[in-house]
């Protein structure tokens, strides 16, 4: 499936080539699992499939998908909003983020 999203353009490679399976720190992975689970879902990581690709972020679902959509409108909301959006300081070690990242990664992984 990362080969059809890379090819329909739902799909990024961050370091195209580089799969190795320890791609980030640890202080990295966190951040970069508490944004996946601001994704809700809709964004896979490549670093939880079977064949480790941490450089691969793709869309895992399909267009048809009422998630995605949701998904477009509220990173638009929060970007029009002063305040939210990219760029917002969050506490990724707070109990209620990691708990929602790990039940992500965990559901992600056993996909």
């Amino acid at each position: 499936m990362p080969e059809s999203n890379l090819a329909s353009g739902t799909a990024v490679q961050t370091r195209p080539g580089a799969s190795a399976k320890r791609g980030f720190f640890p202080a990295q992975e966190v951040v970069l699992r508490d944004i996946l689970a601001d994704c809700e879902g809709v964004v896979r990581w490549g670093g939880d499939d079977t064949k480790v690709n941490v450089s691969l972020f793709y869309i895992d679902c399909g267009p048809h998908d009422e998630r995605v959509g949701k998904l477009a409108d509220k990173l638009r909301a929060q970007e029009a909003t002063p305040g939210e959006g990219a760029g917002v300081n969050v506490d990724v070690r707070a109990p209620s983020r990691r708990n929602r990242a790990d039940r992500l990664a965990r559901a992600q992984r056993s996909a």
